[in-house]
């Protein structure tokens, strides 16, 4: 496996390849969701003219600034300025025209008064309240400025962008053509679907992928002709797939280019004169793979498998694609985020894990492997909308690890794929026992011994009777009494934060205190260890008797009571806690010294 090409590598290498298809130049009607051959800036402005941005009456400033209830200004209205008409002289001193909103000023005039507060009498004109500052005049360019930059090459082109293009009166402009692609399907198996078609027989299946990545390509810009299912033979696959190739820029099949007897795919495409591009990736899934390229386009072979073929397709096909069309960039948002429920598996080949991506109120992205035995592989992906991806060689993932995801539902904004190591996220463990067995004595000298090892450790303490942060009086327990919802003490050698509210939930404080570490430390706790939290996912040390009903879980020691054990006892049973939690720590990838120098190693 080791001779196969990275993702990443695979990637790059082909992009490289790929050169943006010819311009044409199009109406600017049609023109969104297209991709922009060059740069556009505004002709003129946009209005070319000052215009009202009221309804109202247009006089003269000098008229009418002194006005108010007790000396109102009269004008006689001599004439109006309309929408589409041409301005007109205008009103001369101690005149007033009617104006409606975006009509033309006239030459003369230089404010607009407000339909509200005015009276008009026939001819007459009273203001009886001071205009104001605002001249209520729109100056050319209050749209769009002469020269300002309305589209660059390569970006999409979206409706209000085309919008300003026939607004500057440009009425065609110069796009990259887009992909004519040819989709067709291989197996003997596949059978497409049908109302009220008969039953399919055992060893065949419904067509699925075809309709996939059909879907895929209409949504990457690309203009699709499906060609219909072909079968396995290679002396059926060279006439259908010389014929596929007619008229498009890039042939598409899924299907058939594993190592199997009947995967004929890439050879076929050799026989009629492609050359190999990219091949078998070192990727699970989506491994098999396929890009060729001939003279005058391109041919694509992607897994018959449906997850598979949809991953392949994110990872590779549509970057390719975005160069293809001329799109600025060609690869989707790489994100760090927290996994939210683990990975048990090792790692030992680079995966592409199907996820949910959500990014909280204070921007902390979080990240869901979708993945249900009681759904189904493909069903359980349904609701993706990013891909985890993880190197290899990595150990199982606990909830918190911080993993890449590559975003599915934004646009490209990048040309690499940087694929970065997961970072374990901190050890959790769940300290229970009944009251005074010496749950906190345990915890300080698992404290004590760990940060002899360099552990860098965090600590959380259930309080089911509440407690007293500080003593009565103090300043910062009186601005917590007067209503403070945070209260932060920064003192020289410490700092304590107050919230209000509760956060009884071991996940909710796991989740606060990486937050607080990262802030004050730039770094993730190796250690959180949690006085009174149990949580059915994350283990948890037995102090002394267990409270009656109290859920098992996954139990890494279990401790006398305290008051039972002679100092030396003690010590002793402490020591051995102290290499069960050094166990866990390397399993999970963390050393001796913390996340933060392992992120260095």
């Amino acid at each position: 496996m080791r001779d196969l090409p990275r993702l990443e590598e695979a990637l790059e290498q082909w992009l490289l390849a790929t050169t943006p298809l010819p311009s044409e130049r199009i109406a600017v009607r049609a023109a969104a969701g297209r991709v922009a051959a060059e740069d556009v800036r505004a002709p003129q402005p946009v209005p070319h003219f000052s215009r009202s941005a009221m309804d109202g009456y247009v006089c003269h400033d000098s008229d009418v600034r002194g006005a108010s209830a007790d000396r109102p200004v009269y004008l006689r209205i001599t004439g109006a300025a309309r929408m589409g008409e041409p301005p007109g002289r205008g009103p001369g001193s101690g005149e007033a025209w009617t104006i409606t909103t975006g009509a033309p000023m006239p030459e003369c005039g230089d404010r607009v008064v407000p339909f509200e507060g005015t009276h008009s009498d026939g001819d007459h004109l009273r203001i009886g309240f001071p205009p104001g500052p605002k001249m209520h005049v729109a100056a050319p360019g209050e749209d769009i400025r002469a020269g300002a930059a309305l589209i660059s090459a390569g970006q999409v082109i979206r409706p209000p962008m085309a919008g300003a293009l026939a607004a500057c009166g440009i009425a065609t402009m110069r796009v990259v053509r887009r992909p004519r692609v040819a989709l067709v399907a291989t197996g003997d198996e596949l059978v497409e679907p049908q109302d009220g078609g008969p039953a399919l027989p055992p060893g065949r299946v419904f067509n699925s992928n075809a309709v996939t990545l059909g879907g895929l390509l209409h949504a990457a810009g690309c203009e699709v002709e499906y060609r219909g299912i072909v079968p396995d033979r290679p002396e059926a696959m060279r006439p259908a797939f010389a014929a596929v190739r007619d008229g498009c820029d890039v042939a598409v099949s899924t299907g058939g280019v594993s190592v199997g007897r009947h995967d004929a795919v890439h050879r076929t495409w050799l026989d009629l004169g492609a050359r190999r591009v990219v091949g078998r990736i070192d990727l699970k899934p989506g491994g098999p793979f396929f890009a060729g390229r001939f003279s005058d386009g391109w041919v694509v072979g992607l897994s018959g498998t449906p997850v598979a073929s949809l991953a392949t397709f994110h990872l590779l096909v549509r970057p390719f694609l975005a160069r293809l069309s001329g799109r600025r960039h060609a690869v989707r948002p790489q994100v760090t985020a927290s996994l939210v429920t683990g990975y048990a598996r090792p790692t030992t080949r680079p995966r592409a894990l199907w996820a949910k991506l959500e990014t909280d109120a204070a921007k902390h992205p979080t990240v869901e492997l979708l993945v249900s035995a009681s759904q189904g592989n493909f069903a359980s992906v349904l609701d993706a909308n990013a891909l985890v991806l993880v190197p290899p060689p990595a150990p199982p993932l606990a909830p918190g690890a911080r993993v890449t995801a590559l975003a599915l539902d934004r646009e490209e904004d990048g040309d690499r794929l940087t694929i970065g190591r997961p970072v374990p996220g901190p050890l959790a463990i769940g300290v229970v026992g009944e009251s005074d067995s010496g749950k906190t004595t345990v915890i300080a000298g698992l404290l004590h011994r760990l940060a002899r090892e360099g552990v860098r450790a965090a600590a959380l303490k259930h309080a089911v009777h509440g407690f007293d942060l500080e003593r009565a009086g103090s300043d910062s327990q009186r601005m917590f009494a007067a209503g403070a919802a945070m209260v932060i003490v920064a003192g020289p050698t410490e700092t304590v934060l107050r919230l209000d509210g509760s956060l009884d939930a071991p996940d909710r404080l796991i989740a606060l205190a990486v937050a607080v570490a990262e802030e004050a430390w730039g770094a993730l706790p190796a250690l959180i260890l949690m006085e009174g939290f149990q949580h059915p996912l994350r283990p948890v040390i037995h102090v002394g008797p267990q409270k009656p009903g109290a859920a098992a879980g996954q139990v890494l020691a279990a401790l006398p009571a305290i008051a039972a054990l002679t100092p030396e006892s003690l010590d002793e049973v402490l020591r051995s806690v102290v290499d069960i939690v050094a166990t866990r720590l390397r399993a999970a990838g963390v050393n001796g010294r913390g996340v933060a120098d392992v992120l260095r190693d």
